[in-house]
């Protein structure tokens, strides 16, 4: 039976619809069930937004089009962050995991706070409403906190006209809603996009974010199920698809075995960089006419840890184009002034160019 997320969402607002602390505590206190998550992902209106703020400077990009794409880790580190994506002078930046009213932000509004500082408009969506303060490190950090708003998702900023922008709900099995990783939440992974007109053409940007709690069959579903969904939206189009993928060629039960896993890295030492033949996505991707060789630095982990952290780096982030000729893809490092990281991700870059 077909449900409300099988759809292409295109309700556009001014602000998100906030849900109280008062209801975001009810839902934590209740059952950890299926079909309670199934319940609050089914009525909560900000699930189903999109949030377009600003008035665009320019209708079209006369050239070709410089894209980044970005996980940038809550947006934590801003300052960091906002002088990145000035020094890149991007057409357009594909963001995922931004936080809006979380205590391990200082419950500001980060998408916005970023916009401003760059000048330009923007798009935001949620991915997780947020019941608790984060992950296990970040519980201890804001102990006796409350979130403002529990927000956390994907947003697309430019000056430029982002038309008929849409959100895509790419999961709704409730995987983070019972506790077991630690991090309560209602929602799921998403990808928001919205059509750029680039030298007379339009071309459909989309910031993408696949589970990473979840194995590669699973991550090939949610983007089989993405790709036919932006095909509707842009049968035969350009597309730029760019964001973190979670192609980590493995998935929880991989990794309750750490010895296991150990092993596969010496036997298999480039799959966390060369991760293809392991994750269907990828094959999804070439069936609908993608390509990911020409817009991506091939072999290189997209990862970034303090250094001396005993962590495997794989390459998660990813550039998938149709319709475009990719040029001067570049891994740009996710690096404040110390040199300590501004994101667990670094950033991507690419210019495309329609054929």
């Amino acid at each position: 039976m077909s449900v409300w997320n099988d759809d292409i969402q295109q309700n556009l607002v001014g602000e998100l619809t906030r849900v109280s602390l008062e209801e975001r505590a009810a839902i934590l206190a209740g059952p950890g069930s299926n079909d309670n998550h199934r319940e609050h992902f089914d009525r909560l209106e900000v699930l189903r937004q999109v949030e377009a703020v600003g008035a665009p400077r320019r209708q079209s990009i006369d050239g070709p089009a410089r894209v980044v794409a970005w996980n940038v880790e809550r947006l934590r580190h801003i300052d960091a962050i906002t002088e990145t994506l000035k020094h890149q002078n991007a057409d357009v930046a594909l963001l995922c995991e931004v936080d809006r009213g979380m205590a391990r932000t200082q419950n500001t509004d980060r998408i916005a706070d970023l916009a401003t500082r760059l000048a330009q408009p923007y798009l935001y969506a949620v991915e997780f409403l947020e019941l608790g303060l984060g992950d296990l490190n970040e519980q201890e950090w804001h102990k006796g906190e409350n979130n403002a708003l529990g927000f956390h998702g994907a947003a697309l900023v430019s000056d430029v006209a982002m038309q008929k922008p849409f959100l895509i709900r790419l999961d709704d099995r409730g995987s983070w809603f019972d506790g077991v990783l630690h991090e309560r939440r209602v929602g799921g992974t998403i990808a928001l996009g919205a059509k750029v007109m680039v030298m007379g053409k339009p071309v459909t940007m989309v910031s993408a974010h696949l589970e990473s709690n979840c194995d590669p069959a699973t991550r090939g579903h949610d983007m089989r199920g993405m790709l036919e969904k932006i095909e509707r939206i842009a049968p035969g189009e350009a597309v730029v698809l760019g964001g973190d993928f979670n192609s980590s060629t493995g998935g929880i039960d991989d990794w309750r075995d750490r010895d296991a896993w150990r092993a596969k890295m010496l036997d298999e030492p480039t799959r966390l960089t060369s991760p293809e033949p392991y994750e269907p996505q990828f094959a999804a991707a070439k069936e609908f006419g993608y390509d990911w060789h020409a817009c991506n630095v091939m072999g290189v982990a997209t990862q970034r840890f303090v250094p001396g952290r005993a962590r495997t780096h794989h390459k998660l982030d990813w550039f998938f184009t149709r319709g475009l000729v990719a040029t001067d893809p570049a891994i740009i490092p996710a690096v404040q002034a110390d040199g300590s990281p501004s994101s667990d991700h670094e950033c991507l870059a690419v210019t495309v160019t329609p054929t």
